[in-house]
Parts: structure tokens; sequence; C-alpha cells
């Protein structure tokens, strides 16, 4: 495996440490009363989808750095639609605990959203320098 998509692997996965730690904290102390019991599917099907969206715009930067826009755009749509669908799904299933469900979903998205930009920014960047 590449030592960048290494490097992605370990990031994310101290960032999923970091973030699964504060829930614990939080879900135990502040936010006691309002722990969903979805919450691990939801912080797992969110790192699944940055993953593989994340390496396929490695993939494509890698490939061929001038399609790079239509593969992010395509990329991003998917991800979108794959979220819209989970969201529907959970809320259809428990609409009592709709408003925690989307504050979280919303707050993991965000996180891990910053993250993939900053991510791919930096990967796309080396590899226009190396490039050159």
């Amino acid at each position: 495996m590449n030592t960048e998509r290494q490097i992605f692997l370990k990031k994310i996965f101290y960032l999923c440490l970091s973030i699964s730690g504060m829930a614990i904290l939080l879900y135990q102390s502040v936010l006691k009363g309002y722990y969903l019991s979805i919450f691990p599917l939801q912080f797992a099907v969110v790192i699944l989808v940055t993953v593989i969206s994340h390496l396929r715009l490695m993939t494509s930067v890698e490939q061929n750095a001038r399609r790079f826009s239509t593969t992010f755009l395509s990329v991003m749509s998917a991800k979108l639609f794959i979220y819209l669908f989970f969201i529907l799904i959970c809320l259809l299933v428990d609409r009592s605990n709709a408003i925690n469900f989307v504050v979280t979903f919303l707050l993991m998205y965000l996180i891990f959203t910053i993250f993939e930009v900053i991510e791919i920014s930096n990967f796309f960047k080396k590899n226009q320098n190396s490039s050159n």
C-alpha cells in the first residue's frame, strides 16, 4: 500500500479515537440523556464513506490530475446521496430522537469533511509539486 494512503489511514484512525473518547466522556457526563443507540452505526457509516471517498480521490489525483474536479464532484455527490439515504432510513425507524440524530450527524459530517478537505488539499499540493 502506498505510504500516502497509510499516513491518511493512521490520521483518520487517530481522529476516530479522539472523537470516540470525547463522545464517551460527553455521553457519560454532560449529555447523558442524549445518547443514541444508533450512534456507533452512525459513526461507522461516516468513517467508512469518508475513507472510501478519500481513497478514490487520491487515486484520481494520481491517475489524472486534470480530471480531478469531475471525480471530486461525482464522489461528493455519491457521498451526499449515501448520507441522505442513511439519514432518511434512520429517521423513519426512530422519529422520537430526530433532533439528537441530526445534530450528531451534522457534527460528525463537519468534522470528517473538514479533515478530508485538508488532507486531499495537502495530497493534491504534494502531487502537483512532485510532477513539476
